[in-house]
């Protein structure tokens, strides 16, 4: 993980701007809120924005931004949020960067509105705390540190750890051939993964938390010797990415919205678990994975024997 590696440029640097830059890039990868003075951030050239809007990507188009944003699903297509924003008069095209302020406050509010009429009345409460919250931005690109650290994390992925603690050390950009090769098999393994959603039955169990029952869902993956064939010719799902699919899948409307979601990929004798709470069930109820040891903050990862696993879906045998 990447956060692995920032522990190791930690452990090799002394150097006190260097260690607070680590601090906070560790805080956004695992979704913490950085406790750091307002003096540090602007030494490292990093501004803090307070109650901002927390849908990512603000460097895409205005279309695309709210397409990818999964928290609440808010359009079924790209097409969708086009419509959306041309029937509220705003340029689909813009990026949030090029809005004035005006105009960011009609689609702050606009988009506010629109998340609370697609969640049950229980849960409108906490839209707010969902779509908006404190961003943390690199000044000298425009950027925020979310999109900054996903794309450390694609380079870490595809094993170029010697870049991205070149970039970190010198507050660096990767280099973009590099974060396209990544969003390229990225894309690949999305579209191959809604396939899967698409043709497969999602699977249902239930946890106990804190005196409540929640139900889930999973997708159940284990290859055939016939899957592998077919994934030297069309390509397979790559496990490198579930942690991204596991966010993205909230888009497919055969996932629900509002119950954890389990991607369990068999490993001979383990279960290798992914998963992923949605924020309204967290804001409501504190709602983590943690306390069936799983680690994480939204996101969780691990693994499971066969045996617990079995016990946990209530003795469902999917062997």
């Amino acid at each position: 993980m990447l956060s692995d590696l920032i522990l190791e440029i930690e452990n090799e640097n002394n150097n006190g701007e260097i260690l607070d830059f680590l601090n906070i890039l560790d805080c956004i990868y695992k979704n913490k809120e950085p406790d750091i003075d307002g003096n540090t951030l602007k030494n490292l050239g990093i501004k803090k924005i307070e109650n901002d809007f927390t849908i990512y990507g603000k460097n895409y188009p205005l279309f695309k931004m709210l397409h990818y944003f999964n928290e609440i699903p808010l359009f079924n297509s790209e097409k969708e949020s086009i419509i959306f924003l041309k029937n509220n008069k705003l340029n689909s095209s813009k990026t949030y960067f090029e809005l004035d302020i005006s105009e960011k406050e009609i689609l702050r509010e606009l988009t506010l509105n629109y998340a609370k009429n697609k969640v049950p009345e229980m849960y409108k409460p906490f839209v707010k705390d969902v779509i908006f919250g404190n961003t943390y931005y690199f000044s000298k690109y425009n950027m925020e540190l979310k999109e900054y650290v996903s794309n450390l994390n694609a380079v870490y992925k595809l094993k170029e750890y010697d870049i991205v603690k070149n970039c970190i050390l010198k507050k660096e950009l990767p280099p973009k051939n590099i974060i396209l090769k990544y969003k390229t098999d990225l894309s690949k393994t999305i579209d191959l993964f809604n396939k899967k959603l698409n043709n497969t039955e999602i699977r249902k169990f239930s946890i106990d938390f804190d005196g409540k029952n929640f139900d889930c869902q999973y997708i159940y993956l284990k290859q055939s010797l016939w899957d592998k064939l077919k994934g030297w010719f069309f390509g397979e799902i790559n496990g490198i990415h579930y942690p991204a699919l596991v966010n993205i899948s909230y888009n497919n409307p055969k996932i629900d919205n509002l119950k954890p979601f389990f991607i369990l990929n068999d490993n001979e004798d383990e279960i290798n678990v992914v998963a992923r709470v949605p924020k309204l069930l967290y804001l409501k109820y504190g709602l983590t994975l943690n306390h069936i040891k799983l680690n994480g903050n939204h996101t969780y990862f691990g693994k499971w024997n066969n045996l617990k696993f079995l016990n946990r879906v209530d003795n469902e045998n999917i062997f």
